[in-house]
């Protein structure tokens, strides 16, 4: 068999290009941080406000907003904090 006759030999001979991909490492996790029980309450606050947002909350935080949300949901259980409708209903109360 000659060479004319071997198509492996023959594509062997044309010239290839090759891209190589490299890749970014991926981030580190962030260390969590300690927050106090004063700051964490301030946070909550907010979240409850008037027009607040638990992920606008989060996002100038530098929180999770399911962070946020589980604090939320330990000052509403703990008695800290009223839900939204247990607070109208004290307002319409007290002005009755």
């Amino acid at each position: 068999m000659n060479h004319a006759e071997n198509p492996v030999s023959d594509s062997m001979s044309h010239h290839r290009t090759f891209e190589i991909l490299t890749a970014e490492p991926v981030p580190s996790r962030r260390k969590p941080r300690h927050r106090s029980d004063e700051e964490k309450a301030r946070v909550v606050a907010e979240a409850f406000s008037p027009g607040g947002s638990v992920s606008a909350v989060a996002r100038s935080e530098g929180l999770d907003p399911s962070q946020l949300y589980a604090w939320r949901r330990k000052a509403l259980s703990s008695g800290m904090v009223a839900p939204l409708g247990c607070v109208r209903q004290v307002l319409q109360n007290g002005r009755s």
